[in-house]
């Protein structure tokens, strides 16, 4: 679903709570997954819930591997070298605190900091710069607010 914002009056995507972006699975389902293999069980017995709900059995290595680069940018972003040693959703928990969807919360740490979703998202990492009412923008290329940021050309 896409929205307009009544304040930068640009178009947003929404993203319902129990989805994560890049994720064919829900984010409990998710969570679920990372929890388990946090606490050293195995892959083959973790993953049993992602291979009931259809998933391949490249699945569950793909997720982990979509985690680290979820928290290689967060740290690239969010600084804070206290927790630069921190790795998988031990790194999360100490962004967002203990609260019951951790993945979920980063996204929303990271759009409360002005970036969009950090966790699982595929697109670039964007900045979201404060606007008044009158200077619109647009990510969209070739929407009619992308030349009103544009920086002229030559003389």
């Amino acid at each position: 679903m896409r929205v307009r914002c009544g304040d930068c009056r640009c178009t947003h995507a929404l993203i319902p709570s129990f989805s994560l972006p890049g994720l064919s699975i829900g984010s409990a389902e998710a969570e679920r997954y990372l929890a388990v293999r946090e606490a050293g069980v195995g892959r083959g017995c973790a993953a049993a819930e992602l291979l009931a709900c259809g998933m391949s059995q490249s699945y569950p290595k793909r997720l982990e591997r979509m985690l680290t680069t979820t928290v290689t940018r967060g740290k690239a972003l969010l600084g804070a070298p206290h927790r630069q040693r921190l790795m998988g959703l031990a790194w999360v928990r100490s962004v967002v605190g203990d609260v019951q969807h951790p993945l979920e919360e980063l996204n929303r740490f990271g759009l409360a900091h002005g970036v969009n979703g950090i966790c699982f998202c595929r697109a670039s990492i964007l900045f979201f710069c404060s606007q008044t009412r009158s200077t619109r923008r647009s990510h969209k290329k070739g929407s009619p607010w992308e030349s009103a940021t544009a920086v002229p050309s030559g003389p």
